[in-house]
């Protein structure tokens, strides 16, 4: 069985990531290891951006996008088919051969991989293989209206929960990534502020993950500075179990550095005085 003190043991990186929309959630996630995005929101854009390329280089970074392709003309789903695809590019990447070619998933995002799961839901269990279990997408085509009822959003988050599991069994690097969801009391008091997931997802899929990490903005000089909020406040629930630390920039590179500087003054300060005092010459 595996031990803390084992050397060369390593974990995979395993981290969701929490803003509110452009707020570089993406940008930091093109930072990790040969990334490969299961693109939901069409944002791998950003890799051909002049400031990132500058910054960063034109790096290795592989990538898939997925949409729906059939909408009536009043824009609701007519068949699913992007929550298949997205299945089906795994499986395509997790094959021998393919699979050394990138070591960390990315998907972007989580709120659009909910969406397309819905879609899933509500057109499956519209049809007449599973007995009509719900008429939420007979409903959405006669009125435009897509009123998701609890068996939709109920199929939604196995889909979804599965596929984070599938993902994090492959043994790689993993970047989740979330927009932010504001709850607020009748006052209109913010009381929590977490990922934009579906129901008990919230907690759910938070809990497969050992980091959770709010991306914040603040000004420094002229600048807006991208950094993490690694623990937790009063609305914002986040942690690490890694011990990064709050401010760390959303760069691979800077947490690793963290890491490993947490580490050797760990070691440091864990090891006795004598170990470190250098032994007098014998007269």
């Amino acid at each position: 069985m595996p031990n803390i003190q084992d050397p060369g043991v390593e974990t995979p990186f395993r981290v969701i990531i929490i803003a509110p929309f452009k707020s570089g959630k993406t940008w930091g996630a093109g930072t990790f290891p040969r990334p490969n995005f299961i693109d939901f929101d069409a944002g791998t854009d950003v890799f051909r951006n002049p400031e990132f390329i500058t910054k960063y280089g034109l790096r290795d970074i592989k990538y898939e996008r997925f949409s729906e392709k059939s909408r009536d003309p009043k824009g609701v789903v007519k068949q699913h088919n992007a929550f298949d695809d997205a299945c089906r590019y795994f499986d395509s990447q997790m094959k021998v051969g393919v699979r050394d070619t990138f070591d960390t998933w990315v998907v972007d995002s989580g709120t659009s991989m909910s969406m397309f799961a819905r879609n899933k839901a509500i057109v499956l269990l519209g049809s007449k293989a599973l007995g009509i279990a719900s008429k939420t997408h007979e409903q959405a085509i006669n009125t435009g209206l897509i009123y998701p009822k609890q068996q939709d959003y109920g199929s939604e988050r196995s889909m979804n929960e599965q596929f984070i599991d599938m993902i994090k069994d492959t043994g790689k690097h993993f970047v989740f990534i979330c927009h932010e969801q504001v709850f607020t009391d009748d006052n209109g008091n913010v009381i929590d502020i977490g990922p934009m997931l579906t129901g008990g997802s919230r907690q759910a899929i938070p809990l497969k993950f050992s980091e959770v990490y709010h991306l914040r903005i603040k000004k420094q000089g002229t600048e807006y500075v991208r950094y993490l909020q690694t623990h937790p406040d009063t609305v914002r629930r986040c942690g690490t179990q890694l011990g990064v630390p709050d401010g760390t920039s959303w760069e691979w590179d800077a947490i690793q550095a963290e890491l490993t500087k947490l580490r050797q003054q760990a070691l440091l300060a864990n090891t006795p005085a004598s170990a470190t005092t250098t032994p007098k010459e014998n007269k």
